[in-house]
């Protein structure tokens, strides 16, 4: 192959693969509303990062939209888009879980993660028992996460976030993990 520019008499054998242009700035949220299917991810993402998007948001819902499962779907069948989660909420599980499910995406996806997290719908909150985040809680749980993920143990935390012994998961860790404040209204 030659470095000449290709023209209308170069077989297409010869011709250089067209890269798609990344659009920065420009994401899209997967799996809009309810679908009829988990799997209808997979497509999505590929054609997110097909289209050139930098960005694709994953929320949740307590039924057929788990944000770990399906980032964990479209980190697997991307390769350049971000997955971010769009969002969740750190109150609906442990910080070593959330931290853990961080951790994997980011090793997942060659640290194309981001872990976005929100307040969540009260009107839902309310409706299944759940207590509703306050910024100081987010702070405080953005604060615990930042520390895990520079190898810290986090001993007898006592915070808005929530109380724990001892929290841990590799203190030989020492990443940065993207994360994300999720609004609406």
């Amino acid at each position: 192959m030659t470095n000449e520019t290709p023209t209308s008499e170069t077989p297409a054998s010869e011709t250089p693969a067209v890269q798609p242009t990344t659009l920065d700035g420009l994401g899209c949220y997967l799996l809009g509303g309810q679908p009829a299917s988990a799997r209808e991810i997979i497509t999505e993402a590929a054609e997110a990062e097909a289209l050139g998007l930098e960005v694709a948001f994953i929320s949740e819902r307590y039924n057929r939209k788990e944000a770990v499962t399906l980032s964990g779907a479209a980190g697997a069948v991307t390769e350049r888009i971000t997955i971010a989660t769009g969002a969740t909420n750190h109150n609906t599980r442990h910080p070593m879980v959330t931290a853990g499910f961080a951790r994997t995406m980011q090793s997942l996806t060659g640290g194309r993660f981001v872990l976005g997290l929100g307040r969540g719908i009260p009107k839902v909150q309310d409706a299944h028992g759940i207590p509703r985040i306050t910024t100081a809680e987010l702070e405080d749980f953005v604060g615990i996460i930042r520390r895990l993920f520079r190898g810290e143990t986090v001993r007898d935390h006592n915070g808005p976030a929530g109380s724990w012994p001892v929290l841990s998961i590799d203190p030989t860790l020492d990443e940065y993990l993207p994360m994300g404040i999720v609004a609406f209204g």
